[in-house]
């Protein structure tokens, strides 16, 4: 069971080998504060396995606020 969040952190683009890190974080906030010091990234999320139903709704206004954010 996954207990925290998984953000990896691609170059913007359609290149296949885009990925430039991946993360691990047990907190929302983190996960926020990383999409937004790196804004013109694209983002894949993993969520944790019992999400907050707070942190989903956070991360769809960051998704509505133009980043550009995938969840897996």
């Amino acid at each position: 069971m996954q207990k925290q969040w998984t953000l990896e952190m691609h170059y913007p683009g359609d290149c296949k080998d885009s990925l430039i890190t991946t993360d691990s974080f047990d907190n929302f906030s983190e996960v926020e504060r990383k999409m937004k010091q790196n804004r013109e990234m694209v983002f894949v999320v993993k969520p944790p396995a019992a999400p907050l139903t707070e942190d989903l709704r956070l991360l769809d206004d960051l998704k509505t606020s133009g980043l550009k954010i995938e969840r897996s």
